[in-house]
C-alpha cells in the first residue's frame, strides 16, 4: 500500500496542480468507455442506423455512428454548430461538394451550410454534432428541427419498444 503522503512530496506538480486535481476528482464527470461492440444500434431514416455514443444534454452536443447498410440519401439539411466526421469505412459525400470521404477522411461542417448527404454501401462515419440540425422539404421550405433531445428520444423510444435497457453512461 502507497501512503498518499510519501506520493505527494515526491510529485513535481505544484500546490495549484493538486488542488485543480481534487476539484476534478470532486466535481468532474467521470471519463466513461463505450465497447463498440456492445454499444446497440437503432433505425433512423431512409435505412439508415445511429450507433449512439454521447448525448451531451448542457451543451447540446452529440456523438454517434451513422452507418448505410445499404447506399442511402438523408435529405437536404442545415447545421446551427460544428460537425466534425471521421469515416469509418466506405464512402460518403454532399450532392452539393466535389469531394468523396473514404476511411480514414476528417470533414468540418460549419454553421450555416445546407447540403445533402449521400452514403454508399456500408459506410459508417462517426459524427459529433454541435447544436441543432434543420431538415428542409424539396422547396426549401423546413420540415423539422432535431436537436440533442430529438436523437435521446430516438434512442430511448427505441430502447422502450426493444426491450433493452437504456445505457445511463451516454448522458452527461
Amino acid at each position: 500500500m502507497t501512503d498518499s503522503k510519501a506520493s505527494t512530496a515526491m510529485t513535481v506538480l505544484t500546490e495549484d496542480d493538486l488542488r485543480e486535481i481534487a476539484l476534478v476528482r470532486q466535481y468532474g464527470a467521470p471519463d466513461v468507455y463505450i465497447n463498440a461492440d456492445e454499444a446497440g444500434w437503432h433505425p433512423w431514416v431512409n435505412g439508415l442506423m445511429i450507433k449512439p455514443y454521447r448525448y451531451e444534454t448542457k451543451s447540446g452536443s452529440f456523438v454517434f455512428v451513422l452507418w448505410a447498410p445499404k447506399a442511402a440519401v438523408l435529405g437536404k439539411h442545415r447545421h446551427r454548430g460544428v460537425v466534425t466526421a471521421v469515416t469509418i469505412q466506405g464512402e460518403w459525400g454532399y450532392f452539393e461538394y466535389d469531394w468523396n470521404a473514404r476511411k480514414g477522411d476528417y470533414v468540418v461542417e460549419n454553421p450555416g451550410t445546407i447540403h445533402t448527404l449521400r452514403m454508399g454501401d456500408d459506410a459508417q462515419v462517426v459524427y459529433t454534432v454541435n447544436g441543432s440540425i434543420e431538415f428542409f422539404n424539396d422547396d426549401d421550405s423546413l420540415r423539422n428541427t432535431m436537436d440533442v433531445f430529438s436523437f435521446i428520444d430516438l434512442y430511448v423510444g427505441h430502447c422502450q419498444r426493444t426491450g433493452a435497457p437504456v445505457d445511463e453512461r451516454l448522458f452527461y
